[in-house]
């Protein structure tokens, strides 16, 4: 893996939905989120109402001259417990004001099934 953009959906914020916040290329925090992103335990994803805050993380890997791109929800709700998923597709920046409505779109556009409770990712705390 070569880096992770690590995005946020914020509704304080006047930019385009999600917004990079970091990029991380340290290769020791690389390797240990590649395989934090494979741990976790299959576990039903709580009410939208009570997602606290959303993030997109997209991990790069180099293969040759290709470029290929891994997408993964984490969210963490508020007892502070986080979920992720991986997800098909590219990332859309497509929402200009995030808020309830627009969190329920997208969670329901990534799916409701599929969801692993992991522990707290170092890509944000880092």
């Amino acid at each position: 893996m070569e880096i992770v953009n690590i995005y946020l959906y914020r509704n304080d914020s006047g930019r385009v939905q999600p917004e990079l916040i970091n990029v991380q290329s340290d290769p020791d925090l690389l390797k240990t989120a590649a395989q934090w992103a494979k741990s976790g335990e299959p576990e039903e994803l709580p009410n939208a109402q009570e997602i606290k805050q959303m993030y997109v993380f997209q991990f790069q890997f180099r293969n040759g001259d290709t470029i290929q791109d891994v997408y993964y929800m984490y969210v963490t709700d508020t007892s502070n417990k986080q979920y992720m998923k991986e997800f098909e597709g590219s990332l859309k920046k497509d929402t200009d004001k995030f808020d309830d409505l627009e969190k329920e779109r997208i969670l329901h556009l990534i799916g409701l099934e599929g969801w692993k409770k992991v522990s707290a990712s170092e890509l944000i705390n880092s």
